[in-house]
């Protein structure tokens, strides 16, 4: 387990296993949200079907950086 003092919001996402379970969270949702770390942890252990609260115990977190690509919409221009 890597410490969560390390987690940076906006820039870490997080995997969190327990048991069978794996639950993975991209950078962006937290900054999206407006979470806190500890919130992060919990909403990362929900979508594992883990309770929120979960990586205090027994779970593996590991931290990751992404790069987050998309596409911008450009309007199309008619001519005629």
């Amino acid at each position: 387990m890597q410490a969560i003092d390390e987690i940076e919001i906006g820039r870490h996402g997080l995997i969190i296993e327990q048991g069978s379970r794996r639950g993975l969270l991209l950078p962006q949702v937290a900054s999206e949200h407006g979470w806190d770390v500890e919130t992060f942890l919990d909403h990362t252990c929900m979508k594992a079907a883990l309770p929120a609260g979960a990586w205090k115990t027994d779970a593996r977190i590991l931290i990751f950086e992404a790069e987050v690509f998309g596409e911008q919409a450009n309007p199309i221009e008619r001519i005629g």
